[in-house]
């Protein structure tokens, strides 16, 4: 579940799914407003993968350790500059 290979695709991957936080996160956004937002573009079909909270906490998590995302003091998350 972690890297896409032959029976996982991209979007089942975290690296999917962290690609379609760094898309949504546009401005600065809560954990429950990514959230929200996956489970309506996995309702309408346009992210095909079935990912629940703990797959968004780790993507998160994933994400922050590579210096992608930073997290204020109250937990907004936003893409980071470089």
């Amino acid at each position: 579940m972690l890297l896409p290979d032959k029976h996982i695709t991209l979007a089942e991957s975290l690296f999917g799914l962290g690609a379609f936080i760094l898309q949504h996160l546009d401005r600065p956004r809560t954990m429950d407003h990514l959230y929200q937002k996956m489970l309506r573009a996995r309702d309408d079909g346009s992210f095909p993968a079935f990912h629940d909270f703990d797959s968004l906490v780790l993507a998160i998590s994933f994400l922050y350790a590579v210096g992608a995302v930073e997290a204020d003091q109250i937990g907004v998350l936003r893409k980071c500059a470089s």
